[in-house]
């Protein structure tokens, strides 16, 4: 393979982590009004927490905000990996249930025609989020829920996820 297909091919690669990293990156106001960490549903509790695969974002930098789901007690958090405490982080919760209609991945347009989201945090010099109820089992509400990080560049969210398991 020569030296000119090789650079090309790298070129390619990072044209398509920036395209990729641009369609998940929430544009416009991704923070809830009231943003403090009262707005969280828990402090911790002890599960087995899973990233949520295609719900985190690229940071730059070899960082991520990943969205963990628990998988016993129906919490998610937000998480820094690696953690730097150049960051901020919070995870979103959606006020209200979400339809059954709307798809695992919603858009933010959807999540805020079903009544908008809460803020749970933000967490400064941390490298993880207090928890947010994802399934509330009580009242059967699936709730969409977000990891979001904040940098001196500007704000990060990752998609939408609503967990129906």
């Amino acid at each position: 393979m020569s030296y000119k297909n090789t650079t090309a091919k790298r070129f390619m690669k990072i044209l398509f982590a920036v395209v990729v990293g641009a369609a998940a990156t929430t544009v416009g106001p991704i923070s809830a009004a009231n943003a403090t960490t009262g707005e969280c549903d828990k402090t911790w509790v002890p599960d087995y927490y899973q990233e949520v695969g295609g719900a985190g974002i690229y940071l730059g930098n070899a960082r991520y905000v990943k969205l963990m789901n628990g998988g016993a007690f129906n919490y998610s958090y937000a998480q820094i990996s690696p953690s730097d405490s150049g960051y901020t982080v919070w995870v979103d919760r959606s006020l209200q249930g979400m339809p059954s209609s709307l798809p695992m991945f919603p858009t933010t347009e959807q999540v805020q025609a079903n009544g908008g989201w809460k803020q749970c945090g933000p967490f400064y010099s941390s490298s993880s989020s207090n928890l947010v109820m994802n399934w509330n089992t009580d009242q059967q509400r699936h709730y969409a829920v977000r990891a979001c990080a904040r940098n001196a560049l500007g704000s990060y969210c990752g998609n939408w996820y609503i967990d129906r398991s």
